[in-house]
């Protein structure tokens, strides 16, 4: 609903044509079945069957769980002017920035995953598989450190602690940073300063390197299953087995 689907981090061009196509999609189910679907819980079931689909891309079948009971909204029930507080001028988990952000992005990545209620481990996993799965703001480049998008693996963690690639800032802002190959000097990552706190702070580095151990590339999925379930149900208080 306005105004969430017209924010600049939710590509309001790309959404309009998802949201459209999920409508037909509850629309057709509802039509046919005496059981009936929200939009809400369309929007969750398609991200679960995208992450099983990028998990089999990769030779690993998992199942994501989806709990159905999400309730759909109207606008009249939607105060809009106060909603526009709400407007992220960050999201760490899809490298987007505002030209308004009065704080570093890391530094609010790390807020948001407070409210998330995301341990250290369950913040790094999931920004290794939303990378791989090219879910970035505008589809843009910045840490997706893979060349088989859309597939569920931990490359991610791999590419960002290759020995062999020196980054450095592309401006005095420090955000950008450019990953050059020691050797040839040629530029092979592009990357965000949230990216690379995964290689630089200690704790979230020890994370890092057991996803990036030659093969781990399972429990890294397993683990980022999960990660995304308990995100998905944050907010279904009638859930009896809360997170």
């Amino acid at each position: 609903l306005a105004p969430q689907k017209d924010w600049e981090v939710n590509n309001p061009a790309q959404l309009s044509e998802v949201l459209a196509k999920l409508t037909q999609i509850q629309e057709s189910f509802n039509a046919s079945n005496d059981r009936k679907i929200s939009i809400a819980d369309i929007i969750v079931l398609g991200g679960c069957a995208a992450v099983e689909k990028a998990a089999a891309n990769v030779g690993v079948l998992v199942k994501v769980p989806f709990t159905p009971g999400r309730n759909d909204a109207s606008l009249k029930q939607t105060d809009v002017e106060s909603f526009w507080a709400l407007a992220p001028l960050a999201d760490g988990f899809r490298n987007y920035k505002s030209k308004y952000a009065f704080t570093a992005p890391e530094h609010a990545l790390i807020d948001k995953a407070n409210l998330l209620s995301l341990t250290a481990p369950e913040l790094t996993v999931l920004i290794g598989g939303m990378r791989v799965l090219d879910t970035n703001y505008n589809q843009s480049n910045l840490g997706v450190f893979t060349n088989n998008k859309a597939h569920l693996s931990n490359d991610f963690f791999v590419n960002l602690l290759d020995i062999n690639i020196v980054w450095k800032p592309v401006d005095e802002t420090k955000n950008v940073f450019e990953g050059t190959e020691r050797k040839t000097k040629q530029t092979k990552w592009m990357a965000t300063a949230i990216d690379l706190i995964f290689g630089s702070n200690s704790e979230l580095r020890a994370i890092a390197e057991v996803y990036a151990e030659a093969g781990a590339n399972n429990k890294f999925i397993n683990d980022f299953v999960k990660a995304w379930a308990k995100v998905m149900n944050l907010d279904r208080f009638d859930l009896k087995n809360k997170h």
